[in-house]
């Protein structure tokens, strides 16, 4: 067996080990999951007794469009690294990690806490406020933690990937923008084909922006990467698929998630609410930030789900409810930069 075991060549007795449990067992391996750039299978070891017991494993794609993606944004180095490293260290609930391994060839396997059953909220219904908030603390958890730790910031796997990335962002993003208006062009209005091309027009502006308190970040921080009432309601939130961490802003986290995660009627009637409940989390952990500097923040981030969404678009493997997923984000990111007056924020900001 080689150092990173295949899925398919997984013996029950390698995996016990890695659990710690010891005896004979039977191994029932089951797909779950309908993620665009990793798979993951839940892995069930069943004793003599009938005792079972199960995991989850997380492999590369097997999709080659989706996987040439995480090797060019150096997304499976990220997560494998923030398990490794981090996961520990921040206040934010993630499945408790067992195995971890990651090779030059960006093969890799982790094996993580079943959180099952979990109830899980539909993309497309979105979250009630109260859910919100308990969604707010947790980015709270992992941003008060890490804010100011220029160490961490700057590895390799956070920092230095960033770095290495934004030669090739500048590059890439406006032939992603006008794939992606190609791609959809019979699928979205005129008025949204319009604002995306403007957006496509001041990246370089949305690009170059330092952040008031630097912070990890997630990068991808929306309903469909938290599991809510897990493990049969006794984890009453828990956040997966860290594959986009990253630093900068926390308020790209807020926006992205509140955007994204909530019916445009929602959070137009609750963001500035959110936003200061947001706040009062962050100073649990002895972080205090403006909130005049955090509106501005946010006001520029509510474009974050509309530039990620529309590379990834035409980046990953498409499918029918990946496409429906795009472009209803999108959607609800442009109607929140339209209220906060986004493009005017980078205008401002490239002005001082």
């Amino acid at each position: 067996m080689s150092q990173i075991p295949e899925i398919a060549d997984l013996e029950a007795s390698w995996l016990a080990r890695q659990l710690g449990l010891e005896g004979e067992f039977e191994l029932d391996v089951e797909q779950v999951g309908a993620g665009q750039v990793a798979n993951c299978f839940r892995l069930t070891l069943t004793d003599s007794e009938g005792v079972a017991t199960s995991v989850i494993a997380k492999t590369p794609s097997r999709d080659e469009t989706s996987r040439a993606t995480a090797a060019l944004q150096h997304l499976y180095l990220r997560e494998t690294s923030f398990y490794n490293v981090l996961a520990r260290n921040i206040a934010t609930r993630t499945p408790e990690c067992f195995y971890v391994e990651r090779d030059d060839d960006d093969n890799f396997l982790l094996l993580l806490e079943d959180m099952s059953p979990a109830r899980v909220v539909d993309q497309f219904d979105g979250l009630d406020v109260e859910t919100a908030k308990n969604g707010l603390e947790h980015l709270a958890g992992l941003h008060g933690p890490t804010m100011g730790l220029e160490e961490l910031h700057g590895a390799e796997w956070l920092g230095g990937v960033a770095n290495a990335l934004k030669p090739l962002y500048r590059a890439v993003l406006p032939t992603l923008f006008q794939s992606f208006l190609e791609r959809y062009a019979d699928e979205i209005d005129i008025d949204t084909a319009a604002f995306i091309k403007h957006l496509g027009e001041k990246l370089p502006t949305f690009s170059d922006y330092e952040a008031y308190a630097a912070c990890v970040t997630h990068g991808d921080f929306r309903t469909d990467n938290l599991l809510f009432d897990a493990k049969d309601a006794e984890v009453p939130l828990c956040v997966v698929d860290w594959q986009t961490i990253g630093v900068g802003s926390p308020m790209l986290d807020v926006a992205y998630f509140l955007t994204t995660s909530l019916s445009v009627e929602d959070r137009e009637a609750h963001e500035e609410e959110l936003l200061d409940f947001y706040l009062e989390q962050l100073r649990v952990f002895g972080v205090e930030i403006p909130p005049d500097v955090a509106r501005a923040e946010f006001a520029r981030y509510t474009l974050q789900p509309v530039v990620m969404l529309v590379c990834s678009a035409v980046l990953v493997e498409r499918t029918e409810r990946g496409d429906r997923m795009f472009l209803s984000m999108i959607d609800r990111g442009i109607r929140a930069a339209k209220k906060w007056d986004a493009l005017g924020e980078l205008e401002r900001h490239a002005a001082s």
